[in-house]
């Protein structure tokens, strides 16, 4: 996969709360992403069954009400298998870690941030060689 020039790359947004998905493809769109936005896991699916060879990052929701959108990744490995992943939550990567849900080196953002905190995270994962994947 190319990477396009720094801010065009696309990124799909996994956020069940509409409100928390909607700043953060605000934020993401106003530094020059492509961005996805869904609330699903079978919305997520689906928008890597069609979009997966496109992806450059995916940001999603660690701890959602319904699901653990963690596990939603591990099917889609193989459409995925080198693109970087950023997870986020509303509780403190400590948390998870406990709960084995998040590597302790596992990009993570606590939600809400700020868009400053956003744009210089996800630049940073996407600049980085090596960056962290789904598995």
């Amino acid at each position: 996969m190319s990477i396009p020039s720094r801010g065009g790359e696309t990124i799909l947004v996994v956020e069940q709360e509409p409100t928390a998905r909607a700043t953060l493809c605000r934020t993401l769109r106003a530094e020059g992403y492509q961005v996805i936005p869904v609330g699903r896991g079978l919305e997520t699916q689906w928008c890597v069954e069609r979009q997966g060879s496109w992806l450059h990052l995916l940001v999603a929701e660690l701890a959602a009400p319904e699901s653990d959108h963690y596990h939603l990744g591990i099917p889609l490995t193989t459409l995925l298998s080198s693109t970087p992943v950023i997870f986020t939550s509303r509780e403190p990567r400590e948390t998870h870690v406990r709960r084995g849900l998040l590597h302790p080196a596992a990009p993570f953002l606590r939600t809400p941030a700020s868009p400053g905190v956003i744009a210089r995270l996800v630049r940073r994962i996407l600049d980085r060689s090596g960056a962290a994947t789904l598995m």
